[in-house]
């Protein structure tokens, strides 16, 4: 009796188990026969979706009205937009084929609907003519020109006795720069003085002996010696003057057999307004002046007075910055573009400068060991002192122009690897995807060279939408797939 009365509580303690059991083995049962996949609302409710029969999974739309799978024209009216009878008449005479790029065969892109391009933000426009450069474009460095660029230097050793410019001063070709204090210089003017006092000198001897052999009071033998006296002074005189010539210093001019004055031997080479600078009580006879080669601005100094200096030692620079050269390094694919006397225009890192235009006059026969790349030269303008030597920026070179090329927005252009593509409208629910060779760039536009024809409509804004239904094609239709 008591074991009945104890019959119901069991039960009831026990009915928990017996529920919980009950759901596991029912979320099993279900889970094996749908391959314990969630089903969609549609599935279980009914409505709403094609059977999965009708389903084209590579393409995103239904089997019935996928256009790409069967293989309408791409001109066709989709089957969404058809009415009945239309479907004969539906298609027109397709224009010729456009040039094919690369050898991938590309898919199209399918959208749902036909104003799912609208939603996504596609817009479309037709691919039109204007003129275009195609240009190169490069890291570039600007440098002095070296055809107007000198180091001046002094000729012989010496001391530094002035320095008359400053770094930026404005130099003209002949300006005197520097005196050097020199010995050489005092030996060189004193051998010119020797020389010409001994040419004369042995004229006078040379006349005498002449008139004393024709009156026969001297022999043949003394009139040829006293000559070869005179040709002797006139080579020792030749030679003091080419000595000058080697220092940079004027040689005096003198009549025949006249000797240079001492004071215009003294002060060779000096200018007056030079010598008004100096002290006439302590002036040496061996200052050389150092001129300026060319007309330019003193770019450096680096000696001052007083200063010991070697020969060929550079004392100071100067530079024509009138115009200037901007090195580009190319690659060598761009190189082969590039040729002598194309237009090269040059922007520096400096924000808000102005660029400055200038032409190609050489390109480098060699390709640099540590960069790998081909060094191209050109020669720009800098009259209005913008530019600044070994100044960083970028080069664009113009290696070719076309007067009406098919151009479209930079936005229409996504990349795939190392090739373009470019979306053409076929229709309102099917994107043709294809691959173009570009050209030029410029104002927000970009040439294609080919793979397109001028006319075509192409997807300028949102194409990076129709690229990542492409990309969701490659993968596949994913694992909902049955």
């Amino acid at each position: 009796m008591s074991i009945i009365k104890r019959a119901p509580g069991a039960l009831l303690r026990g009915l928990p188990t017996a529920l919980t059991i009950a759901v596991l083995a029912g979320i099993g049962y279900i889970g094996h026969r749908t391959g314990w996949k969630i089903p969609a609302a549609s599935e279980v409710f009914g409505g709403g979706k094609e059977p999965r029969e009708d389903w084209c999974g590579e393409h995103g739309v239904p089997e019935s009205r996928c256009m790409i799978c069967r293989g309408l024209k791409a001109n066709a009216v989709p089957p969404s937009q058809q009415r009945k009878g239309d479907a004969a008449t539906s298609s027109q005479p397709s224009e010729p084929e456009v040039e094919q790029v690369g050898t991938k065969k590309r898919p199209a892109v399918q959208l749902t609907t036909g104003d799912t391009a609208g939603r996504a933000g596609i817009e479309v426009q037709p691919a039109a003519l204007k003129p275009m450069d195609e240009t190169v474009e490069a890291n570039a460095e600007v440098s002095f020109d070296l055809s107007r660029y000198a180091q001046v230097a002094s000729r012989v050793p010496g001391t530094v006795a002035l320095m008359r410019v400053q770094p930026g001063q404005r130099v003209t070709r002949g300006e005197v720069l520097a005196l050097v204090d020199a010995v050489e210089v005092g030996r060189a003017k004193a051998e010119l003085l020797q020389a010409a006092a001994q040419i004369v000198s042995r004229q006078r001897a040379l006349d005498r002996i002449r008139n004393s052999t024709e009156a026969g009071f001297r022999n043949q033998a003394d009139l040829v010696t006293a000559e070869a006296e005179l040709k002797e002074a006139s080579i020792r005189l030749f030679n003091a003057r080419q000595s000058l010539v080697n220092l940079g210093l004027p040689v005096p001019t003198t009549a025949e057999g006249e000797i240079p004055g001492e004071r215009d031997v003294l002060h060779l080479g000096l200018p007056e307004p030079i010598l008004a600078e100096l002290d006439p009580s302590r002036t040496s006879g061996n200052l050389l002046p150092v001129l300026s080669p060319i007309d330019g601005v003193v770019i450096s100094r680096a000696a001052v007075a007083g200063e010991v200096v070697e020969s060929g030692k550079p004392l100071l620079v100067v530079s024509d910055t009138s115009r200037l050269w901007v090195h580009a390094e190319l690659t060598p694919s761009q190189a082969t573009k590039a040729r002598i006397g194309q237009a090269l225009e040059f922007v520096t890192d400096v924000a808000g400068s102005t660029p400055v235009v200038g032409k190609v006059i050489w390109i480098s026969p060699e390709v640099n060991e540590k960069t790998r790349t081909i060094q191209v030269r050109a020669e720009v303008d800098n009259s209005a002192g913008h530019l600044f030597a070994h100044s960083f920026g970028r080069a664009r070179i113009s290696v070719r122009s076309s007067p009406s090329a098919v151009v479209v927005p930079e936005s229409a252009l996504q990349k795939d690897g190392e090739s373009h593509l470019v979306f053409v409208k076929l229709n309102d629910e099917v994107f043709q995807t294809r691959e173009v060779r570009v050209g030029g760039h410029g104002g927000g536009w970009v040439e294609i060279v080919a793979g397109l024809r001028a006319g075509e409509p192409v997807a300028i804004k949102g194409s990076y939408a129709l690229a990542a239904q492409l990309n969701r094609a490659k993968l596949g239709a994913g694992c909902t797939d049955d």
